[in-house]
């Protein structure tokens, strides 16, 4: 017998992604406190920003600061794209990483903290910081304004942009190309020129050599999803 009533079947829907997480508002705090759990001899928090630190920038003494003998590199940009930027701090790597919301820029004034912890005055030996940043419009003008604060406070920053992403014209439109994948390459030459005791003008060529040569592909299975959205 056939029935002539129409299909009742729900129509399909695409699951729900899981992530690991206790309360997307949260996420931030937890993975800064889950990193300082896991390495609490590498790693110390900036107070009252989400902001990581190499634990040698913990010292209080000048003459023991790191940024006297070498210079300091800083990178940061929104969370969600985990192990950037705080799974690169290390020796000859980053310094610090400056950590905004989910998909979101960290702040001036974050970035301007993280920049006063790892670099002395360059009046008092300070061999300066430069910032890594990849090229969203936000991240730009967000580090772009904290460097310029610091340069008028007299801590000799600089900043360079990458942007590797295959998918468009490094120059195209005013946007340009992103910075992607290929920014980790970039902190482990600029890390290694510092490493070797090179002044901030030659680990800014080194930094923007490499950017310039760098390409990246993002590939992705499926759109991307915010914490706590609904879809």
């Amino acid at each position: 017998k056939t029935s002539t009533h129409p299909s009742t079947s729900p129509p399909s829907t695409m699951a729900k992604p899981k992530k690991f997480l206790n309360d997307p508002s949260n996420a931030v705090d937890e993975f800064i406190a889950g990193l300082l759990l896991q390495y609490p001899n590498h790693l110390r928090k900036l107070a009252n920003h989400h902001v990581l630190l190499h634990s040698s920038f913990a010292t209080q003494q000048k003459s023991n600061h790191p940024n006297a003998k070498s210079v300091s590199l800083l990178s940061g940009g929104g969370s969600g794209h985990e192990p950037s930027h705080a799974g690169f701090i290390g020796r000859n790597m980053l310094s610090g990483a400056i950590l905004g919301g989910i998909f979101a820029s960290p702040s001036v004034s974050s970035i301007l903290a993280a920049i006063r912890a790892v670099t002395l005055p360059t009046s008092q030996g300070g061999k300066g910081c430069l910032l890594i940043v990849k090229n969203y419009t936000g991240d730009r003008l967000n580090f772009g304004m904290a460097c310029e604060l610091a340069n008028a406070e007299g801590l000799g920053v600089k900043m360079v942009v990458v942007a590797d992403d295959c998918a468009l014209e490094r120059k195209k439109g005013i946007t340009g190309a992103r910075g992607v994948a290929g920014t980790v390459l970039v902190h482990k030459a600029a890390g290694g020129a510092a490493g070797e005791g090179m002044d901030l003008d030659a680990v800014v060529g080194v930094a923007e050599a490499v950017a310039e040569g760098v390409g990246s592909m993002g590939v992705a299975l499926g759109a991307v999803t915010i914490p706590g959205a609904e879809e």
